[in-house]
């Protein structure tokens, strides 16, 4: 049985998408963030929108960091668990 190595896209390097990803996700962190201050909120209604606006981020932060979240010490581990035919190691 010959086992063929996975081919992974290269990760887009730029792009109109990403950079409309980083300000939608930038500015609506910022004015949810900034509603806090200015807008009145009732007491009854302050943890849940708290703990709303907690998942809102978490799940922005998400596709941030799957958009733009190598380093260059992520990309030599990733590097060094391939070999040099294109295999990977086990």
């Amino acid at each position: 049985m010959d086992i063929q190595p996975i081919s992974q896209p290269a990760p887009r390097e730029g792009g109109p998408y990403r950079v409309l990803l980083g300000l939608v996700a930038l500015v609506g962190g910022l004015l949810g963030l900034a509603g806090l201050y200015f807008v009145p909120i009732p007491e009854g209604n302050r943890e849940p929108l708290l703990l709303a606006l907690g998942l809102v981020l978490g799940w922005g932060s998400t596709v941030i960091g799957y958009e733009f979240g190598s380093s260059p010490a992520g990309r030599k581990a990733a590097d060094a668990g391939i070999r040099p035919d294109g295999s990977e190691r086990l």
